[in-house]
C-alpha cells in the first residue's frame, strides 16, 4: 500500500495497478475478463517528481500487466487464485484474457485538488456483458479508487454504450478524429468506438478524452455519440457551456441535487469545430461510414 505523503514510485504504482487488475475480475464460463485502461492520477507535485520516468514506468506497467496474467494461468500462483475465488465466491476462475489491442495505462497529475500528497487515484475500465436493467445494450464498469495511507476506497458506475447496429462491437476502424491544442501541446484523437466522453477528467471523473486546460471545462464536458447510419451526436454535460461552429448547445440539465446532467442531443456536421467554455476548440472529423468499414 502507498505510505501517505511520500512520492509512490514505480513499483508502488505497479503494486496499485495490479491490485486493480485482480480485484476487478469478471469471470464468464469459459475466461475472464479484466479491466484493460488504467487512468493514475498523482499530486501535481508528485508527478512533477516522476515526470522524467513517466514513460518508462507506463512501459514496464503494462508489460507487468501481461506478464501477471500469464503466470495466474499458468497456475504459477495457485495461493492467489484461491483468493480470486474465495473473493468473488466462483468455482475456480477461467484463464483471464490479455486485451487484444494491449493495456493502456496513463499516468498524468491531478489538476482538479483531489488528491493529497503520497495519494494515487486509479480510474480502470472494463467492458461487461449488459445487465437486465440496461436492455442488451453493452455496458463500460468504470471502477475509481483512491489509494494511501494503508487505505483503499473505491466507486463503481456502469454506463451503457450504445452501439451502432451497421458496426460489430468488435470493430475497432476509426469513426472519427478530434484535433486540439490544450496547456500540453496539440493532440489528434482518433475515435474508435460509437460513443465516448470529453473533459478534464480526473480522479473521482472518467472521460475518454482527457484535456488539461482550467476549471471552466468540466471534468466531463460533452458526450459523442454515432448512430447506425454513420451520423453523429452531441450533447453538453458542462456548467460553462459547448459551442458547434459558433453556436451554443442546449444546456445541461441540472439535476434536484444540483448535479450536472447531459443535455438534448443534437447532430454533428462532419466537419465541426467544438467549442468548450470559450477556453478550447476541438476540431471534429468524421470518417465516411463506407470508409469505416474497409478499414
Amino acid at each position: 500500500m502507498v505510505k501517505q505523503g511520500k512520492v509512490p514510485d514505480g513499483r508502488q504504482i505497479w503494486k496499485a495497478v495490479r491490485a486493480e487488475l485482480i480485484l476487478n475480475l469478471y469471470p464468464l464460463p469459459f475466461s475472464t475478463l479484466a479491466p484493460s485502461v488504467y487512468h493514475v492520477y498523482l499530486h501535481p507535485d508528485d508527478f512533477d517528481a516522476v515526470e522524467t520516468v513517466c514513460p518508462r514506468i507506463v512501459a514496464q506497467v503494462e508489460r507487468a500487466l501481461t506478464a501477471e496474467v500469464e503466470k495466474i494461468n499458468r497456475g504459477f500462483e495457485r495461493s492467489a487464485r484461491r483468493l480470486l475465488t474465495r473473493f468473488l465466491e466462483r468455482d475456480a476462475l477461467a484463464p483471464i484474457e490479455i486485451p487484444a489491442s494491449g493495456w493502456s495505462v496513463h499516468l498524468q497529475a491531478d489538476r482538479n485538488s483531489e488528491l493529497k500528497r503520497g495519494f494515487l487515484g486509479i480510474v480502470s475500465t472494463l467492458s461487461v456483458p449488459a445487465p437486465v436493467e440496461y436492455g442488451g445494450t453493452p455496458t463500460t464498469r468504470i471502477v475509481k479508487s483512491v489509494v494511501g495511507g494503508r487505505q483503499r476506497t473505491t466507486s463503481t458506475e456502469l454506463r451503457a454504450v450504445p452501439q451502432s447496429a451497421s458496426t460489430p462491437a468488435h470493430d475497432s476502424g476509426e469513426r472519427a478524429r478530434l484535433t486540439y491544442e490544450d496547456d500540453q501541446g496539440m493532440h489528434i484523437f482518433s475515435m474508435r468506438k460509437d460513443s465516448l466522453s470529453v473533459g478534464r477528467g480526473g480522479s473521482s471523473a472518467w472521460v475518454d478524452v482527457q484535456v488539461i486546460t482550467t476549471s471552466k471545462v468540466s471534468r466531463e464536458h460533452f458526450r459523442l455519440r454515432r448512430d447506425a447510419s454513420g451520423r453523429f451526436f452531441i450533447q453538453d454535460v458542462s456548467l460553462w457551456g459547448t459551442t458547434v461552429n459558433g453556436e451554443t448547445l442546449p444546456a445541461s440539465v441540472k439535476t434536484a441535487d444540483g448535479v450536472a446532467g447531459p443535455g438534448p442531443e443534437r447532430e454533428l456536421p462532419g466537419s465541426a469545430r467544438i467549442g468548450m467554455a470559450d477556453v478550447l476548440v476541438m476540431q471534429f472529423e468524421a470518417v465516411p461510414p463506407e470508409a469505416v468499414h474497409r478499414q
